[in-house]
C-alpha cells in the first residue's frame, strides 16, 4: 500500500513537472522524423549536392523501423538518464526526501515507487513514439511486421529500464544529480567498449538493442543471456539503491 501511495506521488509528479509530456513530444518527434528523413533522403542529399542526383535503393519498413531504433538507443537513452538523474538526489538536496523517509516509509519502498514511476514514463513516451513511427512507416514504404515490431519495442524498453535502475543508484550514492548522470553515462559507454570483446557482448545489457535489429530485420540472433542480466540489474540496483538510501545520512 505505501508503495502505491508513493507511486501515485511520483506520477503526479512527472505529469506536473511536464517529463512524461516532455519524453513523449521526444520520442514522437524521432518516432514520425525516422521515415520521413529516409523517404526524402535523395532530396536532401541533391540539394546538398547543388543539383548532383543522388540514386538510392528504395527504403523498406524494415529501415525506418531501425532508424527509430537507433534513435532510441542514442536520445532515448540520454533522455531516460536526464529524467532519472535527480530521481533521488535532487529530492536530497530539497529535503523533500528527509520529509517523505521521516514516515514509516522505508528506502525500499521509496526506491521503487521512483523506478515504478520512471518506468511509466518510459513506457508513455516509447508507446507514442512507436504509434508515431509505426503510423509514418505505414504511409510511406509500408507496413512493419506488427509482431517483430513490437518485440523490438520491448527489448529496447528493457534495456532503457536497465539504466533507469543504474541511474537510481547512482543518485543515491551521489548526492549530486549531474554527477549520478555522468556516471550513469559512463557506465554506458564503459558498456559499449566492452561489447567489442565477443566473449562478453552477449551478456550485456546494450545487447538488448542488437536482439532488436535482429527481430526487426527478422533474423534469429537471440540474446537470451543479456535479457536475464538486463532483469538482474534491474532488480539488483533498485535493491541497492534502498540499501544505500538507508546507511546514509539524508
Amino acid at each position: 500500500m505505501t508503495t502505491l501511495v508513493l507511486l501515485k506521488k511520483e506520477l503526479v509528479e512527472h505529469w506536473r513537472t511536464h517529463k512524461l509530456l516532455i519524453v513523449s513530444v521526444v520520442l514522437l518527434v524521432f518516432g514520425m522524423a525516422s521515415p520521413l528523413v529516409l523517404a526524402y533522403l535523395p532530396q536532401i542529399m541533391e540539394v546538398a549536392g547543388e543539383g548532383i542526383v543522388v540514386q538510392l535503393p528504395d527504403f523498406t519498413p524494415t529501415d525506418a523501423v531501425k532508424s527509430y531504433l537507433d534513435s532510441l538507443g542514442q536520445m532515448g537513452l540520454l533522455a531516460t538518464i536526464l529524467i532519472s538523474m535527480g530521481a533521488i538526489a535532487l529530492e536530497r538536496e530539497r529535503g523533500t526526501a528527509v520529509l517523505v523517509l521521516s514516515k514509516p516509509v522505508g528506502t525500499g519502498p521509496f526506491v521503487l515507487a521512483k523506478l515504478l514511476g520512471l518506468a511509466a514514463v518510459l513506457v508513455v513516451g516509447m508507446a507514442v513514439g512507436a504509434l508515431g513511427n509505426y503510423g509514418y512507416t505505414a504511409v510511406l514504404p509500408g507496413f512493419p511486421d506488427v509482431m517483430a515490431f513490437a518485440a523490438a519495442n520491448l527489448l529496447a524498453g528493457l534495456y532503457l529500464l536497465s539504466v533507469i535502475s543504474m541511474t537510481l543508484l547512482f543518485s543515491a550514492a551521489i548526492k549530486n544529480q549531474i554527477g549520478a548522470g555522468v556516471v550513469t553515462l559512463g557506465v554506458v559507454v564503459a558498456g559499449g567498449l566492452l561489447s567489442i570483446v565477443p566473449a562478453l557482448e552477449p551478456y550485456l545489457p546494450s545487447s538488448l538493442m542488437h536482439w532488436a535489429y535482429s527481430v526487426n530485420a527478422g533474423a534469429g540472433d537471440s540474446r537470451w543471456a543479456a535479457l536475464a542480466v538486463a532483469w538482474a540489474i534491474v532488480v539488483t540496483c533498485t535493491v541497492a539503491a534502498g540499501q544505500v538510501l538507508h546507511r546514509q545520512e539524508l
